[in-house]
């Protein structure tokens, strides 16, 4: 082949060549600006997942559930709950210490509520077997009154009536059963004597006997007994939602005349 020829074919193959190089060059340059712009788009959303935990709660997935707040309790119930579980003696033990210090006593009315402040216990008491386990018999022993929730005392507040109708006010420790005081009702008169002592007459159901039929089908803690002129009052404390039950108990015969449920 002669040299001009040879110069003739070379000259487009060279272009051509040129050409695709430029292509090549040109689409490299078209994906590493196309990889840049990728990068730049995944590189915030990194940081977004990333971000500080006070941001959003909903980008933590490792947010914890929220809880339900428990039903909020009415005075009258956060006053049960801070009195009852304070107490270890129950209401018959504690109404036999009563009625045990005054001669021929009979049980009218025991009430769990707060020792009056500064109160003392005599030495008079008998029962302490049902004083707290925490309790040391040196500390049982003592003629002060056992502190209960915040520094208070829990007590009986015990109404105990003679045989001709004399009315006693007894306190009683709700933590060690010892009698912190007794005296007279100053208050009575003849013919309120008389009335009390008719009343206990006539109440041939006895109140351990009322509390039984109280309590037979609705389980809780007594709180109260009271005589009334037909039946025996018994008040009983759920210490589940810390509701009060007040049961009214004929005193001739074992059987609930009417019942009312406090939820206040």
């Amino acid at each position: 082949m002669s040299t001009s020829l040879r110069h003739r074919l070379r000259g487009p193959a060279v272009a051509c060549l040129a050409a695709s190089c430029a292509l090549l060059l040109a689409a490299c340059g078209s994906e590493q600006k196309e990889t840049t712009t990728t990068s730049a788009r995944i590189a915030p959303a990194q940081t977004e997942s990333t971000a500080s935990p006070s941001g959003s709660p909903s980008a933590s997935p490792s947010a914890s559930p929220s809880v339900s707040a428990s039903p909020r309790l009415t005075d009258d119930q956060a006053e049960r709950q801070r009195l009852v579980p304070a107490t270890k003696v129950t209401w018959d033990k504690a109404t036999q210490t009563a009625v045990a210090a005054v001669p021929q006593g009979k049980l009218v009315e025991t009430e769990l509520t707060w020792a009056p402040p500064n109160a003392t216990a005599s030495g008079s008491a008998t029962a302490t077997a049902t004083a707290s386990p925490s309790v040391s018999a040196d500390a049982s022993a003592s003629a002060s009154t056992s502190a209960g929730a915040g520094g208070r005392t829990p007590a009986w507040h015990t109404s105990v009536a003679t045989s001709d109708g004399t009315l006693h006010d007894v306190w009683v420790d709700g933590v060690s059963g010892k009698v912190i005081s007794d005296k007279p009702d100053a208050d009575q008169d003849a013919e309120d004597k008389q009335e009390l002592a008719d009343r206990l007459k006539r109440a041939t159901v006895t109140p351990e006997q009322a509390v039984q039929t109280a309590t037979q089908d609705n389980k809780g803690t007594v709180t109260a007994v009271e005589l009334d002129d037909d039946a025996w009052s018994v008040d009983v404390v759920d210490t589940g939602n810390w509701d009060k039950t007040t049961y009214e108990v004929s005193t001739t015969e074992r059987r609930v005349l009417r019942q009312e449920v406090d939820r206040d």
